[in-house]
């Protein structure tokens, strides 16, 4: 099943990088004049496809991802997460993005020929939602916003002991 999944994944990788570029909807740096959309570089998406297919292929991902592109060389620059809104976090963004991204090649108006039934399209989306989940877990812990942001789901919190 996973040689197959990662095939099929390979041979649709053009549409899901595609489909992830124009369904994320990241928000615009804080400094950008207008307020326009801000940017996700396509080597950033190439690389998370990339370590997704290793996941997948492997059954784990690196310990350490060193890839080309990171979260941090484009917030602030292209984007940036904004206070207080689920939108405004890029890496949660992204990741439920790149899920449906990853997913519009098993609807059936893609796979025609139903290579997949839906127990199949449910154990891969469960897959890719693993290994996105270490991808973006590995970005997390280079987020330059992570600590300066107190509503960020993945900051450990220290509650005080009463």
């Amino acid at each position: 099943m996973h040689t197959r999944l990662v095939s099929y994944l390979q041979d649709n990788r053009d549409q899901i990088i595609e489909n992830w570029l124009t369904e994320v909807e990241v928000p615009a740096p804080a400094r950008s004049p207008g307020g326009e959309d801000g940017v996700v570089p396509y080597a950033f998406l190439a690389d998370a496809f990339d370590s997704v297919l290793g996941v997948i292929r492997d059954g784990r991902g690196p310990d350490v991802r060193s890839g080309t592109m990171h979260l941090e060389n484009f917030l602030g620059i292209t984007c940036e997460c904004e206070e207080r809104c689920f939108g405004g976090r890029v890496c949660m963004e992204l990741h439920d993005a790149g899920l449906e991204a990853f997913m519009s090649v098993f609807e059936s108006s893609w796979d025609t020929e139903h290579e997949f039934n839906a127990f199949d399209r449910e154990y891969s989306k469960d897959l890719i939602n693993q290994a996105l989940s270490g991808f973006f877990g590995q970005e997390i812990e280079r987020c330059p916003h992570r600590q300066s942001r107190n509503d960020c789901p993945f900051v450990t919190q220290h509650l005080p002991q009463l």
